[in-house]
């Protein structure tokens, strides 16, 4: 028995070896659309300044009017921190995790963790564990990360305030753009089991608070994830989890990315 799970583990190394050989990361591919340039974000003091900040206007899934841009907004006023999951599969645990931090003059960025795909490719867990997507941050507006999936791929949203202090939430800003800023400069090979959209931002809010995510198949599975931040107590909610998710669906029906309001209405 000790013999076959040695020749196991042996198949499973070399077959890995092949994979990290073969398949190295690159910047250079023929990326998809909203993928061709990635985030870089500075820090002078208490000014932010985000180069390549993604503000598309999406006329469909795959038809955009491309708008990158550079913010500037201060440090400390960044208050708070909205987690959004995106259901973009009938299975509940097939989603994506992004967060979005708000500043006291109204601006809100949205950090996503993501498989940085070429052109033609789709999503799939398994290639995800067989290096054959990089890793990127996206950064950019509500308007472009959320009104995409609301207005035009009509994906079951959900939207969680968090508990986070501004102290802390500047903290995470702070340590994730530490590494939007390496992944900038060195690219980076998606791993569905340890480089996906949760863990990527959990390890981020671990080395600054006292927040300890269990090890589990819901961050594999993040569209269950919702329940570990309720369990952690890390959700502005006086309500059972049943209620406090039915309450935090966004009706795709009644918000619109063009909308002046689109902040505020995605929030009611």
């Amino acid at each position: 028995m000790l013999r076959i799970i040695k020749i196991i583990a042996g198949v499973f190394l070399v077959s890995w070896l092949f994979l990290v050989l073969v398949f190295r990361p690159s910047h250079e591919r023929d990326w998809e659309v909203g993928q061709e340039v990635l985030p870089k974000i500075e820090i002078k003091g208490e000014e932010i300044i985000i180069d390549n900040f993604r503000n598309f206007d999406w006329k469909e899934s795959d038809k955009v009017e491309k708008n990158y841009e550079t913010r500037k907004l201060k440090l400390n006023q960044l208050e708070d921190i909205d987690i959004f999951i995106s259901h973009f599969d009938d299975f509940e645990g097939m989603a994506h995790i992004f967060i979005s931090f708000g500043f006291s003059n109204g601006e809100q960025v949205v950090i996503s963790a993501e498989t940085r795909r070429e052109q033609g490719e789709n999503f799939s867990p398994i290639l995800g564990l067989l290096r054959q997507f990089e890793f990127l941050y996206v950064v950019g507006s509500e308007k472009d990360i959320i009104g995409l999936r609301t207005d035009l791929r009509d994906e079951r949203v959900y939207l969680y305030p968090s508990i986070v202090t501004p102290e802390t939430a500047q903290k995470i800003f702070l340590e994730i753009t530490e590494d939007v800023n390496k992944v900038y400069e060195k690219p980076r090979m998606y791993n569905t089991f340890t480089r996906n959209c949760t863990n990527e931002l959990t390890r981020k809010v671990e080395n600054v608070s006292d927040a300890d995510f269990p090890v589990t198949w819901k961050t594999v599975l993040p569209g269950y994830f919702d329940e570990i931040l309720f369990e952690m107590n890390l959700l502005k909610t006086d309500v059972s989890f049943k209620e406090t998710k039915k309450r935090s669906l966004i009706d795709n029906q009644s918000v619109s990315r063009y909308d002046e309001n689109f902040k505020e209405s995605l929030r009611k």
